[in-house]
C-alpha cells in the first residue's frame, strides 16, 4: 500500500495517522513542490487510469493528491481515502450508528474549521480581511464549535467521541488541534485536552509524531 501526497500534512495526515494506529504498513511517499509537475507527467497520481474508487464518477479531476495505491486499485479524494483506511483499521465504527457518528465529527472538523482556517490562515492575501478572519475564527468559530463537541462528547460517556472505543474521530480531533494550535494557542475545555493528550500518548501515534519526516508547510 502506497500514500502519495507532498510533503505536509494539510489532506494527508488525517490518513497517515489512520495507517499507523491500524497497524497497516504503507510507504509514506512524499514530494516537495518542485516535483509536482514530475509526479504528474509520471501518472503516479492519475486516478483515471484502471480501476479506482472515488467520490464522483463523473467530473473528477484526474491529477490529484493524496492518493492511497493497493494491489487492486487507486483511491483519490481525502475524505474517501480516510474513511477507506479506518474501515481496514477497523476504526470506523463498530456499528452502522458508530460508523455515521465517526464520519459526522470528522466532517465537521474538516468543513467547520479546518477549511476556514486553512483560508484564513494561508489563502487570504489581503492583510486586513485576513487580519479580521484570524480574528474572528479564533474569538468565535473555534470556542463556539469546540464548545458543541464538547457537549457530544460528554454525552458519549466515555474517553473517546464514540465512549470507550477509539475511532477515527479521536484522530481527526487530534489532527485538527494540531493544524489549528499555532493561531488559536490552547483551547478546548479540560475534557477535550484530555482527549487531545489521550491521542498523543498512544505508542503508534507517538512513534510517528517522532520519526515522521520534517514538513515543507
Amino acid at each position: 500500500m502506497k500514500l502519495t501526497y507532498f510533503n505536509g500534512p494539510v489532506r494527508a495526515e488525517l490518513i497517515r495517522l489512520i495507517l499507523v494506529q491500524g497497524g497497516i504498513e504503507f510507504e509514506d511517499f512524499r514530494f516537495e513542490f518542485n516535483d509536482w509537475p514530475k509526479i504528474k507527467e509520471e501518472g503516479v497520481v492519475n486516478c483515471t487510469r484502471g480501476r479506482y474508487i472515488h467520490s464522483a464518477n463523473i467530473g473528477i479531476e484526474p491529477f490529484q493528491v493524496p492518493v492511497l495505491e493497493t494491489d487492486e486499485v487507486k483511491i483519490c479524494q481525502s475524505r474517501v481515502i480516510a474513511r477507506y483506511a479506518a474501515s481496514l483499521a477497523g476504526l470506523a465504527g463498530k456499528t452502522s450508528e458508530e460508523e455515521a457518528i465517526s464520519d459526522m465529527f470528522v466532517s465537521a472538523f474538516e468543513d467547520d474549521i479546518l477549511e476556514k482556517y486553512w483560508k484564513c490562515a494561508y489563502f487570504e492575501k489581503d492583510p486586513e480581511k485576513k487580519a479580521e478572519l484570524q480574528k474572528n475564527f479564533k474569538e468565535e468559530k473555534v470556542p463556539k464549535f469546540l464548545d458543541n463537541i464538547d457537549r457530544l462528547y460528554q454525552k458519549s460517556g466515555g474517553d473517546y467521541l464514540l465512549g470507550n472505543s477509539l475511532s477515527y474521530a479521536d484522530l481527526a480531533y487530534y489532527r485538527m488541534i494540531n493544524a489549528i494550535k499555532d493561531l488559536t494557542g490552547d483551547v478546548g475545555s479540560d475534557r477535550l485536552k484530555g482527549l487531545y493528550q489521550r491521542v498523543a500518548a498512544l505508542p503508534k501515534i507517538a512513534h510517528y509524531e517522532q520519526t515522521k519526516p520534517k514538513p515543507a508547510f
